[in-house]
């Protein structure tokens, strides 16, 4: 739900957009769009303002559009946010597989008194070894 929010202010952070538009970028059904858009202005992310022209000539027909602005809280979210994905560290299910099976291997090696250190500077040295006699 928060991704949702967040990519909502982001929209809205670049232009004024009714609830239609909103929801064709987000795709999304507008009733959705409309529960998050009215969940966020309770929250004081954003805030409404309806469109109406100055100008009698340029006045659409119908009732004035709706659009959406972020508010100065919306803007620290939305930064603040952008701010932690960037020290966010992304990891899976196999990761973790992965490091528990490493975990175990070194566990094994130090049951048997081997530093895992030292073998790994054993290794190396042999693939390197091996590297240097294949390309001379």
């Amino acid at each position: 739900m928060l991704e949702e929010r967040v990519a909502l202010l982001q929209i809205i952070s670049r232009g004024e957009y009714g609830v239609s538009d909103l929801a064709k970028k987000m795709r999304s059904r507008h009733e959705d769009t409309i529960s998050l858009l009215k969940a966020m202005e309770q929250e004081g992310l954003i805030h409404f303002r309806k469109n109406s022209s100055m100008f009698a000539y340029r006045r659409e027909k119908g009732r004035p559009k709706k659009t959406y602005r972020i508010t100065v809280l919306g803007a620290k979210m939305l930064g603040d946010f952008q701010k932690c994905k960037r020290n966010m560290i992304q990891i899976n299910d196999n990761d973790i597989r992965s490091s528990r099976h490493q975990i175990s291997l070194r566990k094994s090696l130090e049951k048997g008194n081997i530093s895992p250190y030292r073998r790994f500077f054993e290794l190396n040295t042999i693939a390197f070894r091996i590297k240097n006699s294949v390309t001379r």
